[in-house]
């Protein structure tokens, strides 16, 4: 393919990079929030990521000492450090209606549509992020294979918190699960390491639904001898929360991904559930346009994503551009926990 060259007739990249990022500070993807702000953006001027990987989340205490005798010699707690390269994410369009909108000598109606597409460009970075995100949360890693990119960044969750209910609990009649008890067991197991039962639970329409239907939920919320088949969302909670454990919030997002298949953030038969401390952050790094001269990025600007308007002399064509560098890092990998429970 011809090389893009940049090209400034009716926007510069600048002005262009900082239009596409008042609108997306302006425009809050709503629905996809709660992924979003559990690895929330961090700019940085680089592009390779160096971390520390947090193993316990508990503090460490230090010690006293007679006077007149050494510091104690401290060892570092459970931290292992990963780094690597951000990778690049970007997408281009073709202003198709270009040749005729320049016969027509309508040069402010061109100029909306590279804006235009800069924003929904941008919006497709940003969203591919967030999958990347949920993924981290899910897994305890991220994993990315596609456009001859190959990268797994392992956050080193412990296996005991990736965990599947013994039984479903969707089973119902006599040996219906427990899920109160199932709670229980596995947050003993996060208290362990984060000082704490999860402060909250992330999960489905369908794992909620299957609640408000379980025979041991309806026991113990329901008057003895009530034939109701099914007890409210709000039951469930109580119910949860008399005992402790954090209520149940419902998360259904689903984004298109680039082949325009619907696809959910969080599987739909899991609970996450997430501590108190804070478990990671999302880099956003500085693009290789971001340096370039003719882009006419402030370096105090130059982390996050940055667009430009191009054309390519043969054919003549006008493309817009949107580029990003960066990566979650899931730091606090065992303050969070999943389970299967369908």
């Amino acid at each position: 393919m011809v090389a893009l060259v940049i090209n400034s007739d009716y926007v510069t990249p600048a002005e262009l990079t900082g239009y596409v990022r008042e609108a997306l500070a302006d425009q809050p993807i709503n629905d996809l929030a709660l992924v979003d702000n559990l690895l929330p953006d961090t700019m940085i001027d680089d592009i390779e990521f160096r971390a520390n990987i947090t193993q316990h989340g508990l503090r460490r205490a230090g010690r006293f000492r007679a006077y007149d005798t050494e510091a104690p010699i401290s060892g570092r707690k459970g931290i292992a450090r990963i780094s690597g390269e951000l990778p690049p994410l970007s997408e281009k369009r073709l202003l198709g209606e270009y040749d005729r909108l320049r016969m027509r000598k309508v040069p402010d109606a061109i100029r909306n549509v590279i804006f235009n597409d800069a924003v929904e460009l941008a919006q497709a970075l940003r969203t591919r992020m967030i999958m990347a995100k949920a993924d981290a949360i899910i897994n305890g890693k991220v994993t990315l294979e596609e456009n001859g990119l190959e990268l797994e960044a392992d956050f080193q969750r412990l296996v005991g918190h990736s965990v599947t209910a013994s039984t479903l609990w969707s089973v119902t009649g006599s040996g219906a699960a427990d899920p109160v008890l199932d709670q229980e067991s596995w947050f003993a197991t996060f208290r362990a390491t984060q000082s704490g039962n999860p402060v909250r639970a992330i999960t489905s329409q369908r794992v909620m639904s299957a609640l408000m239907r379980n025979d041991k939920i309806r026991a113990a919320t329901l008057p003895v001898g009530s034939t109701q088949t099914i007890v409210t969302k709000e039951a469930v909670n109580a119910l949860f929360g008399a005992f402790g454990h954090p209520t149940l919030e419902i998360f259904d997002a689903q984004v298109e991904d680039w082949q325009g298949n619907a696809t959910r953030l969080f599987p739909d038969d899991v609970i996450v559930y997430v501590g108190a401390a804070k478990i990671g952050e999302t880099l956003w790094g500085t693009t290789a346009e971001a340096l370039e001269p003719l882009y006419g990025i402030d370096s105090t600007d130059a982390s996050g994503v940055v667009v430009g308007s191009f054309i390519t002399p043969d054919a003549t064509q006008r493309w817009t551009k949107a580029s990003g560098i960066g990566l979650p890092m899931l730091l606090n990998a065992n303050a969070t926990m999943v389970a299967k429970v369908l």
